[in-house]
Parts: structure tokens; sequence; C-alpha cells
């Protein structure tokens, strides 16, 4: 094995949502004599029984301690509820080889969305209400909270940490929004957690990244690469494919299922591996569309058959005049299409083929087919809804059987449509963590569920494609 000299900064995330722009190649650097690789994450452990249907922070800064070892080359603005079960690449940092005892991380500039479930009015918080007033009962809002600290420094395990050449590992951080959030006033002082896990066993996978939507910037045929430009707050990264990637949907456009099926200016999925040598390498490329414009949201209102309002998690590109975390209400054009995104998980019996099948809670990507109309909400119109994997942290209440099992403790925007509790469907296909199946969970445990969300005769439920045990 080559000596490794790069520090490679991954943020795991339910996809990494943000207002960042610019450009940065994430080719691995010839190694330096006396450094070592380390890969970086972030995770979010979400508040139970609040609603908080977005969260941002730019991350401002992360160094390793003695000597303020910068981790971070750019600021990043993230999203961070989608932690609780995606992951992003953020770059590539030199790392010298010694003993490291803590790690500090700067924060800045926190935007919440939430919904006020508290049953009385809120108002007269330090930050405010972004656009001033109150936030009434069951009024979704948002929130400038005020950040107590603005920096977190982690000592405790894996600390003091030992770099060596020749032994890669990566540092995965836990941002708790549950205890970060001051219940009085829902300011800010944030708490995180650490742990260090070396390279998937017998591999060179070190972590893996999940449905990150982006726009085709360029495609290197003769290196095999293609670079995709995301809004999440990542910059641009470069993506390596070969014979073990597997192609999607360009057959719809009368393209080829592999590389010389990408162009410029595409709108693709990809489901990226964090290689031990610092590249990435595409194990799903799935076409999404040649639309100009696609953009993610969670379902927060069904106002009738025609209309909806979304909270906007991620835009590719970024859309003039919204931001991540922003209501918008959308309008349902007549004949538009509906279907769901990952056919690779067994959805066999479930149904997305209309506005019948749409329910609060579901994550979907619009295509506009207008302007932005002004208005609270501003509104656009669409004729294209594909269902999209959602996430939710809830309560493990019981186990029907080795594949299935039932959470309650939903988040609280599921109360007003009359959930109370979501069926969980397990396959071979589903990605478990901290647990080995659906047998290893207990009744109490706290679970961060990813997958699309259906209502098969009247049940709420998710095809998991993610399980991770909190």
């Amino acid at each position: 094995m080559k000596p490794l000299n790069q520090l490679l900064l991954l943020f795991v995330f339910v996809g990494l949502m943000g207002c960042g722009a610019g450009s940065y190649s994430n080719t691995t650097p010839p190694p330096n004599q006396g450094s070592a690789q380390v890969s970086v994450s972030i995770h979010d452990m979400p508040p139970m029984g609040v609603t908080v249907l977005s969260f941002q922070a730019t991350i401002t800064g992360i160094s390793m301690q003695p000597g303020n070892i910068s981790l971070l080359n750019r600021a990043m603005t993230l999203e961070m509820t989608q932690l609780q079960a995606m992951s992003a690449y953020l770059g590539t940092i030199s790392v010298p080889m010694g003993t490291y005892t803590g790690m500090t991380i700067t924060f800045a500039n926190p935007r919440m969305t939430f919904l006020n479930g508290t049953g009385a009015m809120m108002g007269g918080m330090t930050g405010g209400m972004m656009g001033g007033g109150n936030c009434a009962n069951n009024q979704i809002c948002q929130f400038t909270p005020t950040i107590a600290n603005s920096s977190v420094t982690l000592s405790g395990s894996p600390f003091p940490l030992n770099v060596q050449t020749n032994s890669p590992f990566n540092l995965q951080m836990d941002f708790d929004l549950m205890d970060s959030m001051q219940q009085s006033n829902m300011n800010i002082n944030p708490m995180m957690s650490s742990m260090m896990q070396q390279g998937m066993q017998g591999t060179n996978v070190f972590d893996e990244m999940d449905d990150m939507i982006g726009q085709v910037s360029s495609v290197n045929t003769a290196s095999n690469q293609v670079q995709v430009a995301f809004v999440q707050g990542l910059p641009s990264l470069t993506v390596g494919v070969d014979s073990n990637t597997t192609f999607q949907g360009f057959d719809s456009i009368g393209k080829s299922n592999n590389l010389s099926g990408i162009a410029a200016d595409q709108i693709v999925l990809i489901r990226m591996q964090l290689m031990a040598g610092g590249n990435l390498h595409a194990d799903k490329v799935r076409f999404e569309s040649n639309s100009p414009q696609v953009m993610d949201g969670m379902i927060v209102a069904i106002n009738n058959s025609t209309q909806f309002d979304m909270v906007l998690m991620n835009e590719s590109p970024a859309f003039q005049g919204v931001n991540i975390g922003d209501v918008l209400r959308l309008n349902i054009q007549a004949g538009s299409m509906f279907d769901v995104d990952d056919t690779d998980l067994p959805i066999s019996g479930m149904s997305f083929a209309g506005a019948p099948n749409m329910m609060i809670g579901q994550m979907v990507q619009i295509e506009p087919t207008s302007a932005l109309i002004a208005g609270t909400p501003p509104q656009l119109n669409t004729d294209h809804l594909r269902l999209m994997k959602t996430w939710m942290t809830a309560l493990v209440s019981s186990k029907i059987d080795a594949n299935t099992f039932i959470v309650n403790n939903l988040p609280a925007m599921f109360g007003p449509a009359g959930i109370t509790t979501m069926k969980i469907n397990c396959s071979p296909g589903t990605v478990f963590e901290n647990a080995s199946n659906v047998g290893a969970l207990n009744v109490g445990d706290t679970v961060s569920v990813r997958g699309p969300m259906f209502m098969p005769n009247g049940t709420a439920t998710i095809v998991a494609s993610k399980v991770m045990k909190r």
C-alpha cells in the first residue's frame, strides 16, 4: 500500500443540502512523507417529538489539536436534517503524522424551518422569526436561532488519536440537534460526539454516499470520469466510473446505459463510494432529467387534489428566489407524470401513480414548469412528480416478522394526518447500521429509517433502504 497523505472530509447525511457554490477537484495529490489519510464524517441525531423540517448551518472550520491543523478548505453550508441517513464527500487535505488530542468545529448562520406543535403561539425568541411576528400552533415557520457557543471541541473517545502513515481511518461526528436545541427558546448550543471507523471489512471502501443529485458539468471518457455540480453545500466533484458501475435510465432518452450516455447539463443521481485512496467511485449513475431544473422537497400539506406544499430540501441547479428550507406551494398540472425514483427496492404492491397516493412526509422531486409565482408561500407549477426516499427517526414499537417492524413516536407533523405508527418493510437490500437485521432491534430502540414512503391499504409504510439504530 502506498503511503497515505490526505485527510478526507466526509459529511454523512439523509443527502447534504445548502447554498454552497464553487468547484473543487478531488483528485488525490501525490503522497507526502510523514503524513496520513483520515476521513471525517458528520451525522445528525434529530430531536424526538419536535418537528424540525429543515436546519441549516455553516461549518466555518474543522481543526485538529494540537497544532490547529485545518481539515476544511472552505466554509460549507449544510442542511442537517438529512444527515440522519445520507453521505456526501467534501474534499481532501494533508494531515501530518502525530498524536492529536481533539477536534474543534465552528458554526455560523443557523436557519431553521419547523412545525409549531406546542399547542400555543410562539414568539419573542432571541434571533426571531424570519419575516417578524409570531408562529401560531400547527403553523410552519422559519427561525434564525442564536448560537450560544460558535464552536464545539471533541476531546473524548477516540481521542487521543495517533495518526500513522499507511493507517487510514474515518472520524465520524454526530451533530445532536435534540441536545443542541435549547427547549426554552430553540437557540443552539452545539452538541456533538465522535467515533473512529476503519475501512469497510474486506474492501477499500471508506463510506457510501447515496442519492446525490446534481448537474453534469463535464464528461472525460478518456479517464472514465464525470464532473458533477451539486447544490447541497458541496463543491463540484469528480467521480470515476468503471465496469462495476451500474447505469440506469439513459435508455429512456435514446442513450446507452454506460458512460457514453452521460452528457453535460443532464441531471443525474449518483450513489458514490469513497475509496481508501481518496477518490470517488460511482456505484450507480441514474439519469434523472433533461429539464434545466429539478427540486426536491418534503410534503408538509396536501391542500387538494391539484395542490400541495413542500419544504425545499434540494435544488439542482439553484433556483432564483428560493432557498433550502423555504415552503413552496406546487400546482399539479393536468396530465402530470407520477413515478418512483429507485426501482432497486421491492416496491411491488406499492403505488405512486397520482394525487391519491400522496401523503404527508413523502419526499418528492418536481420539475417546475413556470416562473416563481409571488405569494405566501410562493408557488410553482409542475407536470412531473417523482417519489424519492424520505427519512424519519422514531421508536421501535413492535416486530412483526424477520423483515418487518412498526415504529411510533413519529414526528409531530404526522399527527394531524391521523398517522400514529409507521410500518417498516425491510429486504435483503436494506442496509443496517449498528444492528445486523430486524432481529437485532429491540422494542423501544430509537431508529432512523430511510426509503420511499407509501400508503398501501391505508397503512403508512416505508420500504427501507437503510435502518440505523441510534
